[in-house]
């Protein structure tokens, strides 16, 4: 008596389970990462032009939705204008203003189109006090023509701010600049999906297809 095969499509279904179950994990393991900075975390540095952020794959660029803001330790940001890309590296110019403790916040579409963001400090002494440029209320990206420098306007703005009011934050500027890359993730899911639920269609009416047959030559 001979051991009963495994139907062929039983083990589609399998493999077609497996890959769909792979699929994401894969992409995770994936995105791409910060593998170099200038200023680093926690570095000092007396002399900045630019933040430079080196990843480690190409960046995909969706209307500005790679960026990064720099603020100071006034609570002002200190980005003259928004964020290039050149492949992996991601550029910032910057004239920073007062010494003190400065905080950079990221945000940057991997090459799998997957939205990475995350943040570090780093310590800027100024060799002229005097000097120091003036910060700006809102980030760079996305506010170019309405964000003003209050000290130039006359308004020596309060860090932190007084209890009752809210902080200007990155958050508050970055809604929607993710969606392009959302675009692109859900629809990768949606045809792996739909791709696995065709081929289970398939393999099922081929197989009751052929039972008959197999039932008539016995």
């Amino acid at each position: 008596m001979s051991a009963k095969k495994t139907p062929w499509y039983t083990t589609a279904i399998f493999v077609v389970a497996a890959f769909m179950a792979w699929a994401p994990a894969s992409a995770a393991v994936a995105h791409d990462n910060l593998s170099d900075a200038y200023p680093a975390a926690d570095q000092v540095v007396t002399q900045v032009d630019a933040v430079v952020l080196t990843f480690s794959g190409e960046l995909i660029d969706f209307s500005q939705s790679s960026f990064a803001q720099i603020q100071g330790p006034d609570g002002l940001f200190y980005e003259t204008s928004c964020s290039t890309i050149d492949r992996n590296v991601l550029t910032t110019p910057v004239a920073l203003g007062p010494s003190g403790l400065y905080s950079v916040v990221w945000t940057a579409v991997s090459s799998d189109g997957h939205p990475i963001s995350e943040g570090y400090t780093f310590t800027y002494t100024a060799p002229d006090p005097s000097m120091s440029d003036s910060g700006w209320d809102l980030p760079a990206c996305g506010n170019e023509t309405t964000r003003v420098q209050p000290q130039l306007a006359g308004n020596t703005p309060t860090w932190p701010p007084p209890t009752g009011t809210t902080a200007p934050t990155p958050a508050a500027t970055t809604p929607g600049r993710t969606e392009d890359a959302a675009g692109i993730v859900v629809p990768i899911i949606v045809t792996v999906v739909v791709v696995g639920a065709v081929i289970i269609v398939t393999t099922y009416v081929v197989s009751r297809m052929r039972r008959p047959r197999a039932e008539g030559s016995e």
